[in-house]
């Protein structure tokens, strides 16, 4: 018996020991990594021609936007009526407001001529970037422009959208990570070198 105990004393004080042990077992961390804007590059109107060629399915690339952007929808308020030599007011303007941060991944869900139909959030609710006039790049599009500032449609209502970065909401472009482009946007491709110049001799 004695040595029973003598065997069963180490084990006890382990126990003691980690029981009134100071350690802190901590959740591990869920912030998303952060954003090197120099991982990305523009998608172009040169690469989707590209993409259109070899038949590739643009809705298979995983699309980012470059800037911050803000939706505002004001829902009106009601109306003002007058009882008993009183001016009675209805509810002030209820404005709903959504943000896409720069960097927000989006889906391609529709593709009509040089318009992308992306998608940041649920099904339907996408946002038109296309290519215009001599731009190059797919930028954000909209209706009645105003001080950088346009009407989109999203959730069947419309939204006013501006940039938070930017002057203008329609600054705001597609980007897809480099190496979804590959070497048809211009980065390196493996064997390649770099050219030292050349002196007079």
């Amino acid at each position: 018996m004695r040595k029973f105990i003598l065997a069963l004393l180490p084990v006890l004080s382990v126990m003691l020991f980690s029981a009134c042990s100071n350690k802190v077992h901590t959740q591990p961390s869920t912030a998303a990594a952060p954003v090197n804007p120099a991982d990305y590059i523009p998608f172009s109107k040169a690469l989707k021609y590209r993409l259109d060629q070899d038949r590739a399915d643009v809705k298979k690339i995983q699309f980012y936007v470059d800037q911050p952007l803000i939706l505002r929808y004001t829902a009106p308020g009601g109306s003002s009526s007058v009882k008993g030599g009183v001016v009675s007011y209805g509810s002030l303007q209820q404005v709903t407001e959504f943000t896409i941060p720069a960097f927000t991944p989006g889906v391609c869900e529709k593709v009509k001529g040089d318009s992308l139909y992306i998608s940041f959030d649920a099904p339907q609710n996408s946002f038109v970037f296309a290519c215009v006039y001599a731009n190059e790049h797919f930028t954000l599009q909209g209706t009645n422009w105003y001080n950088g500032v346009c009407d989109v449609t999203y959730d069947n209502k419309t939204y006013k959208v501006q940039c938070d970065g930017c002057g203008s909401a329609g600054e705001a472009k597609l980007m897809i990570r480099k190496s979804q482009a590959g070497s048809s946007a211009g980065t390196p491709t493996a064997g390649g070198k770099v050219l030292t110049g050349r002196k007079l001799n």
